[in-house]
C-alpha cells in the first residue's frame, strides 16, 4: 500500500527537482548545503521511477499500436537521429573543429567535454546491455533475460538512444549553465525516449534506465574533467578529423 509522503520527503524531492533545473553555480552551493538530503532524494526518486516503470512495462506497451505507431513515424525518425552516436559524434567533432578555427577555446573545450562524457556513457551502456541481456518488446515478455548475450534481441536494457540523449542533456546543460538550456536539452531527450517506446523498440523501463545511466555517467565524467582542469588548463581530449575517420584522443592522468 502506498503511503503519503511527509513534508520532509516532499521538501527533499522538491529541492532535487529545483537543483536539476538550476545553473551549475546554484546547484553546487545548494548541494553543499543539503548534500545528504539531496543525494538521498535523487537516489530514491531514480529507484522509484525505475521500479515503477518496470512494474508497468506490460500495461504501458499495451497502449502502443502493435509494431509501433504510424501517426508519428516522421517525428520519431527524426528524434531517433538525436540518440544515435553516428549522427551526434560528427556534429560534436565539427563543433570542436569550428570552435578551434574560430579561436573560441571555451566552446572547443566544452565540445570536447561533452564528447568525453558521451564516450563514458557509451561504455556504461554497452557494459550494462551485455550484462543484463533483456529481451526487447518484440518478444512480448518484459521479464525475460539472457545475461551476457550479444544478440540484438537481448539488448533492450537500457535504451542506447535514451543513454545518448540524456548524456548530451546532462553535459550540455552543465557546460552551458543556463536554465533554459537545461529545459530544452532535457525536454528534447525526453522526446527521444518517448520515440523509442512509441516505435516499440524498448520497454518504458529501458528508457527510464537509459535516462538515469546517461545522465549519471555523463555528470560523473564531467566531474572528473572539471576537477582536473582546476589544476591543469590543458584540454583533456583532442579530436582529430581525417578524410574518412574521426579520432578522439584522451589524456591519461
Amino acid at each position: 500500500m502506498l503511503s503519503v509522503p511527509d513534508a520532509r520527503q516532499l521538501r527533499s524531492f522538491g529541492l532535487a527537482v529545483l537543483l536539476a533545473a538550476s545553473p551549475p553555480g546554484v546547484r553546487a552551493s545548494a548541494a553543499q548545503e543539503h548534500a545528504p538530503s539531496v543525494q538521498t532524494a535523487v537516489w530514491v526518486t531514480g529507484a522509484t521511477l525505475l521500479g515503477g516503470s518496470l512494474l508497468l512495462d506490460e500495461a504501458l506497451r499495451a497502449l502502443v499500436p502493435t509494431g509501433g505507431g504510424e501517426r508519428w513515424d516522421a517525428a520519431t525518425d527524426q528524434l531517433n537521429h538525436l540518440g544515435n552516436p553516428r549522427y551526434v559524434v560528427p556534429v560534436l567533432a565539427l563543433g570542436y573543429a569550428g570552435a578551434r578555427l574560430a579561436r573560441a577555446p571555451d566552446l572547443s573545450a566544452s565540445s570536447a567535454h561533452v564528447l568525453a562524457a558521451l564516450v563514458a556513457s557509451g561504455v556504461a551502456n554497452g557494459t550494462i546491455k551485455y550484462a543484463v541481456g533483456r529481451q526487447r518488446p518484440v518478444g512480448g515478455d518484459a521479464l525475460s533475460f539472457r545475461p551476457f548475450n550479444s544478440s540484438n534481441r537481448w539488448q533492450s536494457f537500457p535504451s542506447g538512444h535514451a543513454v545518448v540523449a540524456f548524456s548530451l542533456a546532462a553535459s550540455i546543460s552543465e557546460e552551458a549553465g543556463h536554465g533554459w538550456v537545461t529545459a530544452l536539452t532535457y525536454g528534447t531527450a525526453s522526446l527521444v525516449g518517448w520515440s523509442r517506446i512509441y516505435a516499440d523498440k524498448h520497454w518504458t523501463s529501458d528508457v527510464v534506465g537509459g535516462a538515469l545511466i546517461g545522465a549519471a555517467s555523463s555528470r560523473a565524467a564531467l566531474g572528473l574533467i572539471h576537477r582536473r582542469r582546476r589544476h591543469d588548463d590543458a584540454a583533456p581530449a583532442a579530436i582529430l578529423l581525417g578524410p574518412e575517420t574521426i579520432e578522439v584522443r584522451f589524456r591519461t592522468w
